[in-house]
């Protein structure tokens, strides 16, 4: 784990801003979430989140594939999307305070910008667009897995 800072900070806010929910956040907010983040690696096949588990991170895609899938019915899981460069998840849990809605599994090798719950909480309370564009997302993926 690295922390995004002691690279070139500038660039990060330059890349988070093309993320959609982040283009609310002022450059002052963004250089807050930067600074905060840091970046992990995994393998292609790599489980980074299960279903049903207590969440304290917030992910971006930042090169690769992952895959999302949720478990129906004990036994049969469905796959309800492929994120990549620049899309984000685990949201949903941090915004309902629940566990994981979903599984994820790197799809390649893949690297990601991760920001804390306490972070992601931060930003929830002093931004009310980023607050508005979380549950927005929260309410559209809620729908996405409930079809599922």
């Amino acid at each position: 784990m690295q922390a995004l800072i002691e690279e070139d900070p500038k660039w990060f806010v330059e890349q988070i801003k093309k993320v959609r929910a982040f283009s609310v956040l002022s450059d002052k907010e963004l250089m807050y979430v930067v600074s905060q983040m840091r970046s992990f690696y995994f393998k292609a096949g790599t489980t980074i989140v299960n279903q049903g588990e207590a969440a304290n991170l917030f992910f971006i895609v930042h090169k690769g594939a992952v895959e999302v899938s949720v478990k129906k019915f004990f036994f049969r899981e469905k796959q309800v999307a492929i994120l990549e460069s620049g899309d984000f998840f685990g949201e949903s849990a941090l915004v309902s305070n629940s566990k994981r809605k979903a599984t994820v599994i790197a799809k390649t090798d893949t690297s990601y910008f991760v920001l804390l719950k306490p972070s992601f909480k931060f930003m929830l309370q002093e931004n009310p667009l980023f607050r508005q564009n979380m549950k927005a997302v929260y309410a559209r993926r809620k729908l996405q897995l409930k079809k599922a």
